[in-house]
């Protein structure tokens, strides 16, 4: 399999200054840049230390070939699966979504609350407008995007997909989960009850959704 540098992939952040050490840790989902590999629909693959940011739902990686800046995955469309550790993801419009189960499909979109560092202003007071510092990145000198580093994290929280009958359900709470397995309500209802699942814990929701599987089998 060709290996290619993720350089071609990529865009390059502007700021020579390291994103990494003035964005908030708490805005990714790797407490660390972890070990991972892209591979491409082409059969190209390429590994390096990558990261998910959570407000965008974007993946950014090291770039060991030039000073160690920060960099984000570009030409997501040519991408088929990211894999961070031991954990796989793949781009989609809703932002990167990460495989809980492939068969039946089962995704999760990490996602985070979160909202602009106040601004000291004069007398003392302090306020959440005015301009916000950021880092700004392009391909093809024509596309870009901006990445704000003036915010600080507030709660996680997950978007679900579930495969139904060959169609994928977007899920963004407990009650639209058990209405997808309404026949089964009671015993999805006595097992969450029993589970104590909560509606935010992957590993759980993964649990319960095998569970509501083989229920409607």
């Amino acid at each position: 399999m060709k290996k290619v540098f993720l350089l071609l992939f990529v865009l390059a952040i502007v700021k020579t200054t390291s994103f990494a050490q003035e964005v908030d840790p708490a805005l990714f989902l790797f407490d660390d840049y972890t070990e991972g590999t892209v591979l491409m629909k082409n059969g190209a693959q390429s590994k390096g230390k990558l990261n998910f940011y959570l407000p965008k739902g974007e993946f950014f990686y090291i770039d060991d070939q030039d000073g160690n800046k920060i960099k984000a995955l570009a030409n997501t469309d040519d991408v088929y699966l990211i894999e961070i550790g031991t954990r796989r993801f793949f781009p989609s419009e809703d932002g990167g979504l990460e495989i809980l189960s492939p068969d039946p499909a089962f995704y999760v979109r990490h996602c985070i609350t979160f909202q602009q560092k106040e601004k000291t202003v004069g007398f003392g007071g302090s306020s959440t407008l005015g301009q916000v510092k950021t880092y700004s990145s392009n391909s093809a000198g024509d596309a870009f995007t901006s990445i704000p580093i003036d915010i600080k994290p507030g709660n996680r929280y997950n978007i679900y997909w579930v495969e139904v009958k060959g169609k994928q359900k977007e899920v963004r709470n407990m009650k639209q989960f058990i209405k997808i397995y309404s026949k089964n309500k009671a015993e999805l209802q006595a097992y969450i009850d029993a589970k104590k699942v909560d509606f935010n814990d992957a590993t759980a929701m993964l649990a319960l959704f095998r569970y509501a599987s083989q229920l409607g089998k």
